[in-house]
């Protein structure tokens, strides 16, 4: 199946709760994570981490079903049409 680039943003509800959980499934795909940020806000106990991945679209949808399984956590994606 053909890679391409695609954008995720993770909003993380409650930080103390999932944010673990988010960091270990975005372990499993480090290698196709070509950028990683996020911007936490501690005082509102809210994290929001931006990705760009190169993957096939079934790795998308498994990378994005993972985190969209945790509770606390809403994931959006988009593909890059180039």
């Amino acid at each position: 199946m053909e890679k391409r680039y695609h954008t995720l943003t993770i909003s993380v509800f409650q930080r103390d709760s999932a944010y673990q959980k988010v960091g270990e499934i975005l372990h499993q795909f480090a290698d196709r994570i070509l950028l990683r940020t996020g911007y936490p806000i501690k005082e509102k106990n809210f994290a929001i981490i931006f990705l760009i991945v190169e993957m096939s679209t079934d790795e998308l949808g498994a990378l994005s079903g993972k985190l969209g399984q945790l509770k606390d956590v809403k994931v959006s994606t988009t593909t890059v049409k180039l």
